[in-house]
């Protein structure tokens, strides 16, 4: 009985084995044979799945970059997608081989080849399969480190022992466990922000590291969506407190480091810290918190448990970092005496001996010796933030090293950049927009030329150390004391470009301003009863405007005005009294009533959701170099046939929704035209379609997923991150786009049918 069932047990395994073994085996050799063709279409199902699968994955990255400008994509995202890559080109050359394979079996069968060439096929077509299989990733990257920067105002490293002191006993600080707040203080312009800086570009054990600035004015949602950004966590709602709930969830569960940069005031220590959302580390779990401060008090009220004083530089190392950014190993002897006086006058801050020095490089001795009187004379200026000889000799320094600036449109690019708010990244491009409405260089004869020419002076600002690089791409930014100095010298009586950037100083006197900006996000009331008579540029966010306010104001050129939400806008007649209005971004407006009367408009920007009246109105402009709607909605869809009159246009920016391919229909007719951002969800062009010969250009067809690299802007601005791209589905036109094949920087084709 048992060896019957031991017989029956053996035959049953035998069985499948003899299947597996012998019998599928010959099904597969006998299926490459007969079953060709099904095997190739199994391939090109395949294939398209995994071209599908491709595309979503860049899709995410793309979405992921957008998100988060210091995405670092998981290198099993990046194998991924060259595996993908490799197996779509390898599809190809089996394509190649399966055609050939078709022609020569029809006239002389080669079974042999056939074979051979179907397991080729089923190899790739299970390779393919798996590569789909393994294309859901939860996340495709994570958030960069915070590099590790040099000497913010130096380009040269140099190794100084004042701040490498303070940097170890920070990271000490770090690997204690008592320590769970430390304060960093020391005063305005000695690096304690580039100090702490590189602190979070070195320090390890924690899950990430988040640095925001406070500044004076303190907005507690801005830094919530700041550090929000830093953890890739998008907010459920909008409330603050729901807000901070969800931040404390979220840094519970993990160890990071919180860089708190430039408290200005005393907090409610925790208090303050638990309306923003962030938990102090507890069992390794929440946050450790490094703050910077110019006053000593603020880091006491904090109750920091370790303090960490950043110190003015010692006269060797001040002399040391002077003479290497003023070029001064073969310098004359009489040259280097008066160099090592304004060296010892700029008390040991790094921000100022960079600038100074950068500004004094390759001067004559003439240049030298005024600056080092200037220096030793200087009163010191009625600037509450000013407490000491130190300070006054860091604004003189400073203002000695603006005064140096080759030209006028350099100093005026400067001060422009002072409108903004402290600690904003500033957007080349509006400065380009701003450059052209004031015409700050009568020379140039397109949009393009003046780009150029602002760029140039951007790169030559930063080299002078008195712009920095911004957060991402083409932003820049001012150092709070370079923005302070920008603010004073524009402040001064007989400056060239006076500016206003606070209600309290707009109330006293406005008549001599040239530039007005009130770019707070707290509601204003803007004063029209005040003579506006030299005016030339405005900016206005979240203000009550009366129209008569514009009844002085002759010489403006330049108006970027966002309407305060939910209440009754100006009518755009107020404008027409503006005859030299050449720049305007509107935000919030929805009625165009009159703007067709601004016939001086060059540049015109809007935001928002667009109703009655734009179309007629615009066809008006016959002036515009520049059509900006991409920030836009047209509820009722945008009618490409209202820009056809705007025959200088020069760039154009259509809005990315309610938007038909009849537009391609008028583009071709803009000789001028240099630029173009446009996307639409199909294209019938006709046969002989050409574009003007475009410098830079961003065209979708197919889809409004594509998202496209660019930027929002909350003024005039928008930036191109790739320069000259294509992004198609479906249907490659050749005939219309051949002439921009040639000079492309990015190209992505999907879905091709034919």
């Amino acid at each position: 009985m048992g060896s019957e069932w031991g017989l029956s047990a053996a035959s049953g395994l035998v069985a499948p084995l003899l299947v597996d073994y012998l019998v599928k085996p010959i099904e597969r050799r006998i299926r490459y044979l007969f079953r060709f063709h099904k095997i190739v279409q199994e391939l090109h199902q395949n294939q398209q799945d995994l071209a599908a699968k491709e595309t979503q994955v860049k899709d995410d990255i793309e979405e992921a970059k957008l998100q988060i400008r210091t995405q670092v994509i998981y290198d099993q995202v990046d194998e991924w997608l060259t595996k993908a890559e490799n197996a779509l080109k390898d599809v190809k050359v089996l394509d190649s081989r399966i055609e050939e394979n078709k022609r020569c079996f029809r006239l002389c069968p080669n079974w042999c080849w056939r074979y051979q060439l179907s397991q080729e096929i089923e190899n790739k077509t299970l390779e393919i399969a798996d590569l789909v299989k393994k294309s859901e990733f939860k996340r495709v990257g994570h958030r960069a480190k915070l590099p590790n920067l040099n000497l913010v105002t130096s380009k040269d490293h140099v190794d100084l022992k004042s701040s490498e002191a303070a940097f170890n006993k920070i990271m000490e600080a770090l690997k204690d466990d008592k320590v769970k707040k430390i304060g960093v203080w020391g005063m305005g312009g000695v690096g304690k922000t580039t100090l702490v800086r590189n602190v979070g570009g070195e320090v390890k054990g924690f899950d990430r590291v988040i640095m925001v600035t406070v500044s004076e004015t303190l907005d507690i949602e801005k830094i919530q969506n700041k550090i929000a950004d830093n953890i890739d966590l998008k907010f459920e709602k909008k409330t603050g407190e729901v807000k901070a709930a969800e931040l404390w969830s979220r840094l519970s569960n993990g160890k990071f480091l919180v860089i708190l940069d430039d408290l200005w005031k005393e907090w409610n220590d925790d208090g303050d810290l638990r309306k923003i959302g962030i938990p102090l580390v507890k069992d390794e779990k929440g946050c450790k918190i490094i703050l910077t401060t110019r006053n000593y008090n603020v880091y006491q009220h904090m109750e920091c448990e370790k303090t960490v004083q950043v110190k003015v530089l010692e006269d060797d190392e001040a002399w040391t970092l002077f003479e290497m950014n003023a070029g001064l190993k073969k310098a004359d002897s009489h040259v280097i005496g008066e160099a090592k006086k304004i060296a010892k006058e700029c008390k040991g801050l790094p921000l100022a001996i960079v600038t100074l020095a950068k500004a004094l490089k390759g001067k004559a001795l003439d240049r030298w010796k005024d600056s080092r009187k200037k220096l030793e004379r200087s009163a010191l200026m009625e600037i509450p933030s000013i407490q000491t000889e130190r300070e006054k000799n860091a604004y003189i320094s400073l203002k000695i090293s603006y005064e140096h600036l080759k030209n006028k449109m350099s100093q005026t690019c400067f001060l422009l950049c002072a409108l903004y708010l402290e600690d904003d990244s500033i957007n080349v491009e509006d400065l380009v927009r701003y450059a052209w409405g004031l015409n700050l260089y009568d020379k140039t004869n397109s949009i393009e030329e003046m780009r150029i020419q602002v760029l140039e002076v951007i790169n030559y600002l930063k080299d002078s150390c008195l712009l920095e690089d911004g957060d991402v791409g083409r932003y820049v930014k001012l150092h709070d004391i370079v923005r302070d100095v920008a603010l004073w010298i524009a402040s001064e009586e007989g400056s060239s470009f006076m500016i206003k950037s606070r209600m309290e100083i707009l109330n006293k006197s406005s008549e001599s301003s040239k530039a007005i900006s009130l770019l707070g996000s707290g509601r204003k009331k803007f004063p029209d009863r005040l003579m506006h008579s030299k005016l030339e540029i405005l900016l206005l966010n979240n203000c009550d405007i009366q129209g008569t306010c514009f009844l002085g104001m002759r010489e403006l050129k330049v108006l970027n005005l966002t309407a305060v939400y939910g209440t009754g806008v100006i009518s755009l007649y107020a404008l027409t009294f503006l005859p030299k209005l050449r720049a305007l971004h509107l935000d919030s407006f929805e009625y165009f009533s009159f703007l067709g009367n601004l016939t001086t408009l060059e540049i015109l920007s809007l935001s928002g959701w667009v109703f009655k009246g734009f179309a007629d109105e615009l066809e008006m402009l016959e002036n515009l170099k520049i059509l900006d709607l991409i920030n836009c909605a047209f509820p009722g869809g945008f009618q490409s046939k209202v820009i056809q009159r705007l025959s200088q246009l020069e760039e154009l920016y259509p809005p990315r929704l309610h938007i038909n391919n009849d537009i391609f229909l008028e583009i071709k007719f803009f000789t001028r035209l240099r630029r173009l951002f446009v996307e639409v969800p199909s294209l019938h062009c006709p046969l002989d379609f050409k574009f003007p010969e475009l410098e830079k250009y961003k065209i979708g067809i197919n889809g409004y997923s594509i998202h496209f690299g660019y930027r929002e802007m909350s003024g005039f601005g928008y930036t191109f991150d790739t320069a000259r791209s294509l992004k198609i589905e479906e249907v490659f036109p050749y005939n219309a786009f051949s002439q921009l094949v040639g000079n492309l920087e990015s190209l992505e084709v999907s879905k091709i049918k034919d």
